[in-house]
């Protein structure tokens, strides 16, 4: 494995582009190998990254670094082997390129809540929404979740994964009170949708 180091920390005076996601170099004949896994604390600066760049075209709702911290565990990330970023110093361990993400949310003893799926617009049509979504789907049924809820803007992907769409007068109460925090509470474009398990 090849020592690759850190990127230079940026300037105090130097800002990112809002919703503007680093580009990836890929000739059609790179392989992407891509690596499903749980997130950790080292991944909240880049999943901050993906999920607010979506959310400043206004296709997802913004999450903050408390937010992130605080549900860490409910996240799931995809990277790409073949696209290191950095290594960590004391353990010499490639950190790669994080390209989707997706969290679940439990809500209550029955249901959780599909969230903040996000995919890097150079990993689109590659199926790592669905492996994402299929990947949570498993994390739902080993701890006993028998429905699967999400709002969305894309309702033909949620669809072709057996989510049906429910009015929003059916969704169960514990819902409700999660969207009543939401910002776009009284003017929501959102679809909600659902899955039993």
């Amino acid at each position: 494995m090849e020592y690759i180091e850190p990127p230079p920390a940026p300037k105090l005076d130097e800002k990112k582009p809002k919703g503007k996601l680093p580009k990836v170099l890929l000739n059609d004949k790179d392989e992407r190998q891509i690596i499903i896994q749980k997130a950790q604390i080292r991944d909240v600066e880049e999943i901050l990254e993906l999920v607010n760049a979506f959310a400043a075209l206004n296709l997802m709702l913004p999450r903050g670094p408390q937010y992130l911290y605080e549900n860490i565990r409910d996240f799931v990330i995809a990277c790409d082997g073949n696209v290191p970023v950095y290594s960590l110093t004391e353990t010499r361990e490639v950190l790669h390129l994080i390209v989707a993400c997706g969290s679940l949310h439990v809500l209550w003893e029955d249901i959780a809540e599909i969230r903040a799926l996000a995919i890097h617009p150079d990993y689109q049509q590659l199926g790592l929404g669905k492996k994402l979504v299929e990947y949570m789907k498993e994390e739902a049924k080993q701890l006993g979740i028998r429905r699967l809820y999400t709002f969305t803007l894309t309702e033909e992907f949620f669809k072709m994964l057996g989510f049906r769409r429910q009015d929003r007068s059916e969704l169960p109460p514990k819902v409700w009170g999660e969207c009543s925090r939401c910002p776009k509470y009284f003017q929501c474009d959102e679809v909600g949708m659902v899955l039993e398990l």
